[in-house]
């Protein structure tokens, strides 16, 4: 537990100004202590389930990666124990259902039903396989899984995977700038290390045709990196069919984890009707249910959509936090992602969350390049988009490039 926390006092002291850290630390110790004192009287699980319900509002998890003990702050992915204390708590206060429940009434035009919950787990990692299944098997959880079905059968892995490892392993004092991207990046302490490889991360995420050409230079030589990986590599085709059981579906993720708005037309249909055959080839069964590759609403378009509709499918799923409710838009779901931390601050964090999104209106009152989305973008990103920010039309909340809605 005092892992988990400790890594995120250290996010927060890298990504807040020096001077405004004194009032962050405060804000976070009241809200740790409030966190304490609602999970330990019931009162979140309380206020969460009645929440809920009365709003007639379902919500949808996503998770990635899984580690067996919790790490330090460049180890992706979630501590087993704090993903079974995080379901746990949500099986005691809600009611666990496969996804396809959550979608078939909002196909209808009806709501869901209010204070249900469906667990999905991004990219196919075989982590997912050896920590994440035998948990969710005992105790009784459906799941999806989605999986990128171009890196399966290969020593490829995520990029992002790759990247992580780069910089942890790095021997150098510093990663040397790159034009146009970063400066140089030190590489002399754990927080410094973890800094970089968030910058590069954000910064590769909108570059992809330098990205393989960094990565392969940076990776050098280095014979353990492939190695290393394994627990987050992308299943192979026996380990996929673990996935498939009576209370587990697997979905699409694309074919090769691509953004695939930045994709011409052609391309991002290969991705996605291309994922869809791949993988009811491999399952011999129907593959519906479809992940957007790094989900914000500025990662798909209107184009993207239509063309999961004509693949077939019957919904898509956004990393954009949210509930789910009546008029929202089956091909833009909402999940929350929790994060690597004891139960009682993540269950507090969604019961805010929860809160915060209770009176937004259902998603299909806007076009897709208005909705409300409740995230700040990293700096890179805001910048590269800046002009080319969609109309707002409530307060409060932020569009996909991170400004302030007026």
């Amino acid at each position: 537990m005092l892992v988990g926390l400790r890594k995120d006092l250290i996010r927060l002291g890298l990504e807040i100004p020096i001077w405004q850290r004194p009032l962050a630390l405060s804000k976070c110790a009241i809200k740790m202590l409030l966190s304490a004192m609602f999970f330990s009287t019931g009162l979140t699980g309380y206020l969460l389930r009645e929440l809920l319900r009365s709003k007639g509002m379902a919500i949808i998890l996503g998770y990635h990666g899984v580690r067996e003990a919790p790490s330090d702050l460049l180890a992706g992915g979630i501590a087993v124990s704090n993903l079974e204390g995080q379901l746990r708590f949500l099986a005691r206060h809600l009611r666990p259902v496969p996804l396809e429940a959550i979608i078939a009434p909002l196909a209808r035009g009806e709501e869901p039903l209010g204070g249900t919950f469906a667990v999905t787990f991004d990219d196919g990692l075989v982590s997912n396989v050896r920590l994440a299944v035998p948990l969710l098997e005992r105790l009784g959880i459906p799941a999806t899984f989605f999986v990128p079905s171009g890196l399966m059968n290969s020593d490829q892995t995520l990029w992002f995977e790759e990247l992580r490892l780069i910089v942890r392993t790095c021997p150098a004092s510093a990663i040397l700038g790159e034009a146009g991207l970063w400066p140089t990046l030190p590489m002399t302490s754990l927080k410094k290390r973890y800094a970089a490889f968030i910058r590069m991360r954000e910064v590769l995420k909108s570059h992809e045709d330098r990205r393989e050409e960094i990565l392969t230079r940076l990776a050098g030589d280095s014979a353990p990196l492939r190695d290393a990986l394994e627990e987050d590599r992308v299943v192979d085709a026996d380990l996929l069919r673990r996935l498939i059981g009576p209370n587990f579906t697997v979905g699409a993720h694309s074919r090769n984890h691509r953004i695939l708005a930045g994709l011409p037309p052609a391309q991002a249909e290969e991705e996605i009707h291309g994922s869809r055959r791949d993988l009811e080839a491999l399952l011999n069964r129907s593959v519906v249910h479809f992940a957007y590759p790094n989900g914000r609403f500025c990662d798909f378009n209107l184009s993207t959509r239509d063309l999961l509709v004509k693949a077939g499918f019957r919904c898509a799923v956004t990393a954009e936090p949210g509930t789910v409710r009546q008029n929202d838009d089956r091909f833009a779901l909402r999940r929350f992602m929790p994060g690597d931390l004891p139960v009682f601050v993540e269950s507090f964090d969604l019961l805010r969350a929860v809160w915060n999104d209770r009176n937004r209106p259902g998603d299909m009152t806007y076009p897709l390049g208005q909705r409300l989305s409740h995230l700040a973008s990293p700096r890179t990103e805001a910048e590269s988009r800046s002009s080319q920010r969609p109309l707002h039309r409530l307060s409060g909340l932020k569009d996909c490039s991170g400004a302030r809605r007026k």
